[in-house]
């Protein structure tokens, strides 16, 4: 009989104990909901083949009663569990703190409580395009993000979004849409108007598996006055692409890059269409903008 290394992921120890007892997924489901735990077929599928790991006490619960259902020893599954998985991402590669990233004040993100500030460490960011509207009036009407990231871990599933709008007055940013992600967990700071929003993938990404997902923040009610731009990062990117399209009626005078504090600030072109844009390639951590004089 197929023997179980010490090693053994709670995925494959699952597969084994149901090929073991000869079970249906169906057949377990159903074993599972007369002792209490109501579980999906697609969960208890996702589990056995490591596209999902079980994470609260409700699961934890539920892979409990697994486990009377086939016959195993206590805690024979819910060890693997709680015990650290395997390849989990290495700390931050560089010594720039989510605060500089952000250009926020570490008291700031006390707001963020019950999020995973450090979760994107798990992921390595190939591309980033984002891409802001200005009304005419001046206004930042919404910012599209679009990433590609490859995942440094296994079980991987979610990415935390930071936004902020430029000045504070009661402005109300939203995440107004998503795709290939939803919204999780969602943290304000009153006082920075500062957004940490949880976007949860459509399914647990493999150590070196590549995601694409994209999303919108807008404003309810009144947007702000906005003159830049910029994107922080706290480890190395392949591109950053940072896009401006500005209202016909509201062009800026001049356009400029920047990169940290300090640091030159060559003059972009605005084209005929109304954008302007700078691309980093073999981005470094830190921060990367573009500003704009209205005058």
């Amino acid at each position: 009989m197929e023997a179980l290394s010490a090693s053994a992921s709670f995925a494959e120890a699952f597969d084994l104990a149901i090929r073991r007892r000869g079970l249906s997924l169906e057949a377990l489901q159903r074993r599972m909901a007369m002792r209490g735990a109501q579980v999906s077929l697609a969960t208890l599928s996702y589990w056995r083949r490591g596209r999902r790991h079980p994470e609260g006490h409700r699961s934890l619960h539920a892979v409990a009663v697994a486990e009377s259902c086939l016959h195993l020893p206590a805690d024979a599954l819910t060890s693997l569990v709680t015990r650290p998985r395997e390849r989990r991402a290495q700390p931050w590669p560089s010594g720039v703190s989510l605060a500089s990233a952000l250009g926020s004040e570490p008291t700031e993100l006390a707001a963020c409580d019950g999020i995973d500030l450090d979760g994107n460490a798990r992921l390595a960011l190939v591309s980033v395009h984002q891409r802001a509207t200005l009304g005419a009036d001046r206004t930042e009407r919404s910012v599209r993000t679009e990433l590609v990231v490859t995942s440094r871990a296994d079980g991987v599933d979610r990415w935390v979004s930071f936004f902020r709008p430029q000045t504070g007055g009661g402005h109300q940013p939203v995440l107004s849409s998503t795709h290939c992600c939803r919204p999780g967990r969602v943290r304000r700071d009153a006082a920075s108007e500062l957004v940490a929003c949880e976007l949860r993938f459509d399914y647990p990404l493999r150590a070196g598996e590549t995601y694409v997902f994209d999303f919108e923040f807008a404003y309810e009610g009144e947007p702000p006055e906005t003159n830049y731009l910029q994107f922080g990062v706290r480890a190395p990117a392949r591109q950053i692409v940072l896009q401006a399209c500005f209202d016909p009626a509201a062009v800026p005078v001049r356009c400029y890059r920047y990169a940290g504090e300090g640091a030159a600030r060559p003059e972009l072109p605005v084209g005929p269409s109304g954008t302007s844009h700078i691309a980093v390639l073999d981005a470094r951590p830190g921060v990367y903008g573009m500003c704009w004089e209205w005058d």
